[in-house]
């Protein structure tokens, strides 16, 4: 196919054929070949969109191009006949079809191009071998004989190019060329991928954790005093020098927050120590110490043990119920942090709360300050999906954590536990945006979800080390341990540090290398956690097994050796030990050894790094567990299983025997890393993010729920509880009144989730059954109120059957149906008692394949079904595992595009279903049409109210949405309250005009300016409500009603949750008092309202206006009424 074509002279053409050119005329007439494609089902009943594009300038002024081929749409070879192209100054010499032709799917077909003079006559064929030709496939194609001219003409080449692109790789993108921006560009777009997110030195940072990281104390002359000394137990050690080096270059204000370290009776005392800390920053928090203890109990003996996956050795040590005592305190306390940071904290403060012991304070902050920027950091791991669900209060944890705008973990594993935890408990999905970041999407709010592992204060730390404290005791341990290899480990004593597998390995190791007995000892040092030594049987168990203890009193190391246990290898030493003692071991220490079944991090191998960082023997070996969290940055140490005997008892020996090379390259590679992080990267890093993940302005948030479940839900400024008053007000001061109430889950109780069908169907499609719930006789019979009023309108739109609607609504006269989301309808003022279908002669041929396919899938997906929705197929997967759902939806939906291609359908991935639905059909659309039929017959709607509850339902919110103009909103207090009939009074109308909402009756019976109603294709997804307005712009005031009166509409939807509608009831019973009210409105009128005949006003159309009932003209049938595109 080249670009440009060559004609020969017509007259050629009518030559005989013997003397005819073969390539100036088709090479044989035939007729349409056809081919099945596999698994298409008929091809008639499908068809292609084809546009034509070829390049000729040979063209004189009025001449034209055509095409002639073997179509009927081509003119069947017939020259006059063909499909005429067009040109203009921007595309010339290119010549492309205005309007596309139809060709069944499949079909083969054979074309020539042709030009014709400024009379239609011929004047030449196109000068080329043979006979062009392609086969219709796909619902749309463009036959490009122009070698692609045209895109370039029009510039849709670099930008399908550009779209292709980031389909695939979708980003934050200003501009689709990407590729013409310069250096300083490119690097401003990509930093801008980030968003901007400043902290300064006017900013204040609330740092939340249980314990402030200092001590206090009285002097002898019984006045407090801060200790010039760290906590040596948890992080405070580490936490301290991040919060003295903020201090010094005072970058940003930190304000810590947590318990002092002592319980203090007295007033008196409190004030000193609240007086005291002030200065440096610090807000005491004195808990009630009964209560504290309970929360320390379940902290250390509940939390603790779960949140390392050891839930069921919990279970089986302690076989006793869940402590609602011990989880009534926790919260208690987490409560009283909260008090005690929101009275000196605003909105715009960053409030950073840390650690397992403080998850439920992001919910009790952010009850009293909804805005406030919450981040949370777990240091711990986070627990197995499987473990976690075992909880008790699994949904109150997630549901305070889930109350911060950041979450924080330390290694991508713990968060990626976290993140499976909501999917199965909340069914919530991960999202990512560009720059990199991941969260959840979480009633409305976007959570974060960041993963930084804490690092170690280097610098500071060396400082401490190289103290004369340090030395000494480094010294004392040299002098005991004098000549032999050093094994230190500095673990808490539990059963999570592996103390027992460690233990029974190096003895083994030294069985097995004898050559090493006296020579290398394990000195064990443990500490307790805050509740002290808790377990009394391990303790004693650990004793058995050490052969020596080690004691320290008054600064001097001494050794208990047990009789009858020889040479001693195995030292060990219980309770509390100072940082200083701490790193006099590491100093002292050849090798590090940690056995932990489960950590977070494990600062440990860190500081074991930074003791040795200034030694010249930099050659200290770290033996790591692979179930720690430094195991994954610590990549010089060797990683061993605890749970492994042999591996350890190898590694040891591997320690023991490293090349020198070896241990220095290895030292220098961790310390390398240990150098360069410093925590206050880590502190301006997550801060820096906490601010970009802070909550919008221009939203509300509202909690949700109670107790410990309650919930943040970010909504519009403008959602609010439907205001009843106003509603009646409105009612009653209109004319022209149009209902569309969803049913399940707004008329009626949703019962979908207790509807449950085992195994896949057996027979066809139509052998599905679905199932639902109709409406209670006292919501019927308010219905029936509604409709006998001869100036409202009541459509029930629903996506069940036509079959189940006619059982539910078919006692209720006058009444509006729309059954499967509006596909069939019946409107009494125009269909009468009949349906009528949205599309003519719908094709359900893709059903039987869609059906097909989804029984396969049932058979393989426990928990999944099939449920049949008339002009929709579901494939439901709620009651399955979540993930093993979802990889079977993804896979599912790639097999239905692929077969289904070509069908005027599309496939749609939701929250437990994938949906198989004709092309365009939705509520909105119905919602669209419906109030043109209205608008047609009795004049613009001046109150609409649409009410439902699920998904489904935004669609029609959003349309009518799109018919509202802000600037005509009328303020509640304008509206008038008395209680007289709209002919005789009416609300104030505000300022603005009023036309403009809903296209005028046209005497042709189709609609002004079109597009309206046209959507059975793209629906209304596609039109901003600008682009709606603009559309209505052109329609004036109805025919039958005058001028305009002021019109409400009302979106309102089930629940508070995110939503495009306005407003919100609670449940459905504020449905059914909503429908009582209308009722009452209506019985209150008496004899006022003109007696109701369905034959006048139904089928003739008779309708009230500014006071006289005027007649209008019959309503013509729903198929003569032509809907533009």
């Amino acid at each position: 196919q080249g670009v440009g074509c060559s004609f020969q002279a017509a007259s050629a053409m009518t030559m005989e054929p013997s003397g005819t050119s073969s390539s100036s005329k088709p090479s044989k007439l035939l007729e349409v070949e056809t081919r099945r494609i596999p698994g298409l089902g008929p091809p008639s009943k499908l068809s292609t969109k084809v546009y034509f594009h070829v390049e000729y300038a040979d063209v004189a002024f009025g001449e034209t191009v055509r095409v002639v081929g073997s179509h009927p749409s081509l003119g069947n070879w017939e020259p006059e006949k063909g499909l005429v192209l067009a040109t203009n100054e921007a595309i010339f010499p290119v010549w492309s079809s205005a309007d596309p032709t139809f060709l069944e799917l499949g079909t083969k077909v054979e074309y020539k191009y042709v030009v014709h003079h400024a009379d239609g006559s011929l004047r030449a064929w196109e000068d080329k071998e043979g006979n062009r030709q392609f086969i219709a496939s796909g619902t749309e194609m463009t036959i490009e004989d122009d070698d692609g001219e045209y895109r370039r003409k029009m510039g849709t080449d670099q930008e399908e190019e550009a779209e292709d692109q980031n389909q695939d790789y979708p980003m934050k993108s200003k501009s689709p060329l990407v590729r013409d921006m310069d250096k300083e560009q490119k690097l401003a777009f990509v930093r801008d991928l980030e968003g901007k997110a400043e902290i300064g030195a006017t900013d204040t940072v609330f740092m939340l954790a249980f314990q402030l990281p200092i001590n206090i104390m009285k002097d002898n002359d019984g006045v407090w005093q801060l200790e010039t000394k760290a906590p040596s137990d948890g992080r405070n050690f580490a936490f301290l020098p991040l919060l003295q080096e903020l201090k010094e270059t005072k970058k940003i204000k930190v304000v810590n927050v947590g318990w002092p370290g002592i319980h203090v009776d007295n007033a008196r005392d409190r004030q000193a120590i609240e007086k005291l800390l002030a200065k440096h920053d610090f807000i005491p928090v004195f808990p009630p110490r009964k209560e504290f203890d309970k929360f320390v109990s379940f902290c250390t003996s509940f939390l603790w043990p779960v949140f390392h996956d050891s839930m069921q050795v919990l279970q089986y040590s302690k076989a006793e119920a869940f402590n609602e005592q011990d989880w009534a305190a926790y919260q208690h306390i987490n409560n009283i942090y909260a008090n005690a940071v929101v009275p000196h904290t605003h909105e715009s403060d960053l409030i950073w709360i840390q650690d397992y012991h403080m998850m439920m304070t992001p919910t009790f902050i952010a009850r009293k300050l909804h805005k406030a920027n919450i981040g949370f950091f777990l240091h711990t791991p986070f627990p197995s999906s499987d473990s976690f669900k075992t909880l008790p209060v699994r949904e109150e944890l997630l549901a305070g954590m889930l109350s911060a705008d950041q979450l924080g973990f330390q290694f991508f594993a713990y968060a990626r536990n976290f993140l499976v935890s909501c999917k199965r408990i909340y069914g919530l999905d991960p999202i990512f945006k560009s720059g990199g970041f991941m969260g959840l999407d979480y009633n409305g709010r976007n959570v974060m979800v960041k993963v930084a592992h804490f690092a170690y204060p280097f610098e500071a730390s060396r400082a401490v080390a190289r103290s004369d404290e340090v030395a000494k005791s480094t010294e004392q341990v040299k002098t005991l341990f004098k000549g032999k290899t050093v094994f230190a480990c500095m673990d808490r004593c539990d059963g999570l540090s592996g103390l027992t597998q460690k233990i029974q390995a190096f003895r083994t190791f030294l069985n097995d290398c004898p050559q090493y007995k006296g020579k290398a000892v394990l000195i064990q040092y443990c500490f307790g956690s805050l509740g002290g030594m808790d377990n009394p049987a391990f303790v004693e168990s650990l004793r058995e097994q050490a052969d020596a203890f080690i004691t320290n009193e008054e600064d001097d190391l001494k050794i208990i050796t047990k009789e009858g246990r020889g040479e001693p290898s195995i030292f060990l030493r219980i309770g509390k030990v100072e940082r200083y003692e701490r790193l006099g071991l590491f100093r002292a220490a050849d090798v590090l050894l940690d056995t932990c079944v489960k950590n977070g991090l494990n600062l440990m191998p860190f500081e074991f790094i930074a003791a040795h960082s200034d030694q010249e023997s930099d050659d200290a070996v770290a033996i790591v567990s692979e179930f720690s969290g430094c195991s994954r940055v610590l990549l010089g140490s060797l990683r061993v299983n605890p749970w492994n005997n042999s591996e350890l008892t190898s590694t040891f020996e591997r320690a023991l025997t490293m090349a020198a090379g070896e241990r220095k390259e290895r030292f220098a590679c961790n310390l390398q890393y240990i150098s360069q992080n410093s925590p206050m990267g880590w502190f301006e890093d997550f801060l820096t993010d906490l601010r970009r993940a802070r909550k919008k302005d221009d939203v509300r948030i509202e909690s949700i729920g109670f107790g410990a479940k309650i919930r943040q839900v970010c909504i519009g400024q403008d959602f609010q509880k439907l205001p009843i008053d106003v509603v009646l007000n409105s009612y009653r001061n209109s004319k022209n009144r149009v209902f569309f109430f969803d049913n399940e889950g707004t008329l009626a109780a949703d019962k979908r989730h207790m509807h449950r069908q085992y195994g896949a169907p057996k027979g066809d499609v139509s052998d599905l059954q679905s199932r639902g719930s109709s409406p209670n006789e006292h919501v019927l019979e308010c219905l029936r109120t509604l409709c006998s009023d001869s100036r409202n309108t009541v459509v029930i739109l629903s996506g069940r059957n036509r079959e189940m609607l006619e059982d539910w609504f078919g006692s209720v006269p006058r009444i509006g149906l729309a059954a499967e989301r509006g596909f069939y309808y019946k409107l009494p003022f125009t269909t009468g008692d009949q349906w009528h279908c949205m599309v003519q002669n719908p094709n359900y041929g893709w059903k039987t394949f869609a059906f097909e396919i989804m029984r396969q899938f049932v058979r393989r997906t426990q928990g999944s079904f099939i449920e049949n929705k008339g002009s929709a197929l579901v494939w439901q997967y709620r009651d399955a595992d979540q993930h093993f759902g979802a990889w079977q939806a993804k896979e599912l939906s790639s097999h239905l595009k692929e077969l289904l291609f070509g069908y005027d359908v599309e496939i749609m991935e939701g929250k437990g279903y994938v949906e198989v639905k004709l092309l365009g059909i939705h509520k909105g659309v119905a919602v669209t049409k419906t109030l043109s039929k209205v608008s047609q017959a009795f004049g613009e709607a001046d109150f609409v109210m649409c009410i439902g509850d699920d998904r489904s339902d935004e669609d029609m919110f959003e349309a009518v949405n799109a018919l509202f103009d802000p600037s005509q909103e009328v303020a509640d207090d304008e509206l008038s309250t008395t209680d007289a009939e709209s002919e005789g009074s009416g609300p104030t109308m505000a300022a603005g005009k009023s036309d403009g909402f809903l296209p005028k009756r046209q005497g042709s019976g189709k609609l002004a300016g079109g597009g309206l109603c046209s959507g059975l294709s793209g629906g209304l997804a596609s039109l901003s409500s600008a682009d709606f307005r603009g559309n209505l712009a052109s329609f004036g005031d109805s025919e039958a009603g005058g001028p305009s009166q002021t019109r409400r509409f009302f979106t309102c939807t089930v629940g508070r949750k995110p939503t495009a509608a306005k407003f919100f009831l609670d449940d459905t019973d504020e449905v059914s008092e909503l429908l009582a009210s209308f009722k009452q409105q209506k019985d209150r009128r008496g004899n006022k309202e003109l007696p109701f005949s369905s034959s006048s006003t139904w089928s003739t159309g008779d309708v009230h206006a500014q006071g006289k009932a005027m007649r209008v003209s019959s309503m013509p049938s729903i198929s003569s009424l032509a809907f533009s595109h």
